[in-house]
């Protein structure tokens, strides 16, 4: 029960109820009285929120491949499948010099028997003559490969090779390019020439420069993408190493493995390379096999005259694709 008093003013009458007694407190049953009524599971909304994303798995499939040892205890791990194996392309006289370099003459000194011992005709002993004289570039493959393809060709006659100079003939070889188109496959590897400006410093004082400019004219250059294609389309590109590995040598007492770097296409930044391209996404529905075509720079002074001091400073480039041994 609570009292209220009546208060009366002057303008209006008005009842104020004021309490005269503190407010009753609110009573709650202990905790162990108290039971939970149960609820219904929340509704999954229909919509996820747009904040929220769905996370997305990239699974990526390496198809490893460990060679087996050689005599020499080297094997190779391959992070990806090759494609091919371009060392299986070498032969024994490539991968080693071990035999004999005495040329024909020296031969002929030893030996007090006449040509064409010990071969059975004349032909023959000048032909492994020329190919164990002069130059050691000169295989056994290739050797065989001239006569088959060259000399016992049906349209290989004796009379066209009259008067015959290499020389003028690979400058004949050089002048037939401007035969073709400019898009020609020919003309891919083409030289482009122009004049490039450049600015030397000089004694004389030059508020508006760093010196004065000179024009440099027959600079001949030509686009890396072309010079490229252009490896990749010769017949070299054979031994071409497209996939990289790792070269790995285990001992024959202890068994441990250790790893060998000899190559560019076996150091760990060629391989962490071609992983990360392995990876790229191929939105262009593009089926060829994605490599790395490792370039190498390089430049040197060369004489460009027998007698005198002129000179040009021409940029080498070398693929590390290729074995050093090779382009060495």
């Amino acid at each position: 029960m609570e009292l209220c008093r009546l208060e009366s003013t002057s303008d209006s009458h008005r009842s104020i109820s004021e309490p005269l007694c503190h407010p009753t407190q609110p009573h709650h049953l202990p905790t162990r009285f108290r039971d939970i009524l149960p609820e219904p599971p929340v509704p999954v909304a229909a919509d996820p929120p747009a904040a929220r994303c769905i996370p997305c798995v990239i699974l990526h499939v390496f198809d490893s491949f460990h060679s087996a040892f050689n005599v020499f205890g080297i094997a190779r791990k391959y992070h990806h499948h090759p494609s091919y194996d371009p060392d299986s392309f070498l032969s024994p006289d490539e991968l080693s010099d071990a035999r004999s370099h005495m040329t024909a003459d020296n031969r002929a000194e030893t030996n007090p028997m006449p040509p064409p011992w010990p071969f059975q005709t004349m032909s023959v002993w000048r032909l492994m003559r020329w190919m164990l004289s002069s130059s050691k570039q000169k295989s056994e493959a290739e050797v065989s490969r001239l006569v088959s393809t060259v000399i016992t060709a049906d349209d290989f006659w004796l009379e066209d090779l009259r008067n015959f100079n290499a020389h003028m003939e690979l400058k004949r070889f050089d002048m037939s390019e401007e035969d073709h188109q400019a898009d020609h496959v020919f003309r891919k590897d083409g030289w482009t020439e122009t004049s490039v400006s450049i600015e030397i410093p000089t004694r004389d004082c030059n508020p508006d420069g760093n010196g004065q400019t000179f024009n440099v004219p027959s600079f001949f250059y030509h686009k890396l993408t072309a010079a490229v294609e252009a490896a990749f389309s010769k017949c070299t590109s054979r031994f071409f190493h497209l996939t990289p590995f790792r070269c790995i040598w285990q001992s024959p007492v202890t068994g441990k493995e250790q790893w060998l770097y000899d190559e560019l296409y076996t150091s760990d930044t060629w391989i962490k390379a071609h992983d990360k391209v392995q990876k790229q996404r191929c939105d262009d529905g593009c089926t060829l096999e994605r490599i790395i075509a490792g370039l190498m720079f390089s430049s040197d002074a060369m004489h460009l005259t027998q007698f005198g001091h002129a000179s040009a400073w021409p940029v080498y480039l070398f693929f590390g694709n290729q074995s050093k041994y090779m382009w060495a």
